[in-house]
């Protein structure tokens, strides 16, 4: 008795990518069907079900290492990627979208796209950028990388900081065109590592207000390349009010997230909000505060945990390469570190799902023509 074909579909929909690679070399068909773009989709949408297959990239001085997040008690492993070679403080993660990171090598125009979990790569074409303005220097510019739903496509944006130009690479047609310039002029940008939080089809970044100081997040709409601002709480807009000292935007379970510094109490502490309908004002909510210490500066917000009861944290600057659960019922908190990591850690986290998604904008028979 033969198994139905869609019933073989959702059994491969369920296995790890190491797996699914192996399994190209059975048959004809079951390569065909792997290979699929309805196949790669279906694939995602499972890891995104799945939390086990969800890692945590960290960047080191030494490279790359990826650890299990449903794991974090097992040895990371290091991470190979196309610019292993090149001198460490070179590379850095700036975009990360359905398994596909998003690489730029400082002071340099190279931006590659890595999936980890099938280690195919490719390098994007240069911008031609025609201003007498631009120092080309890409250390200093802004970028952002998602996923258009609205025409199946991936893109990489760059704000030229130097001339406010903004270009859109797209993975379909593997080129870059040039958009609306970025026109808030009397904000400043905060340089965050990494890039844009892409939530709700959009890259936000966050900035400050010349005249007053107040933050403000600026995001890029990738169905309509245009930007827009998102409204923040009156508590962090108010600019009377000692309360707001912005530390982190990031992204907590596909919401918005905002962590700064309440002073407003008798001891200080770090305030974590979320939004948890983007764009909508009154959907901002305070999710918890965790006690705030000079040492450190800046706090992370990562991940939840697999049942969701709690939120993986990340302080810096962090001695020993600590990270920290915290447990939204209990408020308590617990400090670890993760087997294998060197002591020196070097740039923020990033959450990288499992998936066949490819660099090339089509599934192995384009790479392999290639």
């Amino acid at each position: 008795m033969s198994i139905p074909l869609d019933v073989i579909t959702e059994i491969l929909s369920l296995l790890p990518v190491k797996s699914l690679l192996r399994f190209r070399c059975v048959s004809k068909q079951l390569c065909a069907s792997i290979d699929s773009p309805e196949f790669v989709k279906l694939h995602l949408s499972r890891s995104k079900e799945t939390y086990s297959k969800s890692s945590l990239i960290l960047e080191l001085r030494s490279g790359f290492f990826s650890a299990n997040l449903d794991s974090l008690d097992i040895a990371v492993q290091l991470l190979d990627h196309p610019l292993d070679g090149y001198p460490e403080k070179t590379v850095e993660v700036i975009g990360c979208c359905n398994g596909l990171l998003a690489l730029k090598r400082y002071w340099r125009n190279e931006v590659y796209l890595l999936n980890p979990s099938t280690k195919k790569h490719r390098l994007l074409p240069d911008i031609v950028i025609d201003s007498e303005s631009h120092d080309n220097n890409s250390g200093i510019d802004r970028f952002g990388f998602g996923y258009d739903a609205s025409t199946d496509d991936y893109k990489l944006v760059r704000i030229i900081m130097s001339s406010k130009q903004v270009f859109v690479y797209s993975l379909k047609t593997n080129s870059w065109k040039r958009v609306q310039d970025f026109s808030y002029h009397d904000s400043f940008p905060i340089r965050l590592k990494g890039g844009g939080s892409l939530v709700g089809g959009a890259l936000n970044w966050a900035k400050l207000k010349w005249n007053c100081h107040a933050l403000l997040i600026t995001a890029f709409d990738l169905k309509n390349e245009n930007f827009f601002v998102v409204p923040l709480p009156d508590d962090m807009t108010n600019e009377k009010s000692s309360f707001t000292n912005f530390r982190n935007l990031s992204v907590l379970g596909g919401c918005l997230s905002v962590t700064c510094v309440n002073r407003t109490n008798i001891n200080d502490c770090y305030d974590v909000w979320v939004m948890k309908e983007y764009g909508i004002k009154e959907s901002w909510t305070k999710l918890f505060s965790f006690p705030w210490s000079p040492k450190e500066s800046n706090l992370k917000t990562i991940a939840y945990s697999k049942c969701g009861n709690k939120v993986l944290l990340r302080p810096e600057p962090a001695e020993n390469s600590y990270f920290c659960w915290y447990d939204l019922k209990e408020q308590t908190s617990h400090e670890f570190q993760i087997t294998g990591l060197p002591l020196h850690y070097w740039r923020e986290p990033t959450v990288c799902l499992e998936s066949l998604v490819s660099p090339h904008g089509n599934i192995y028979q384009t790479e392999e023509r290639g």
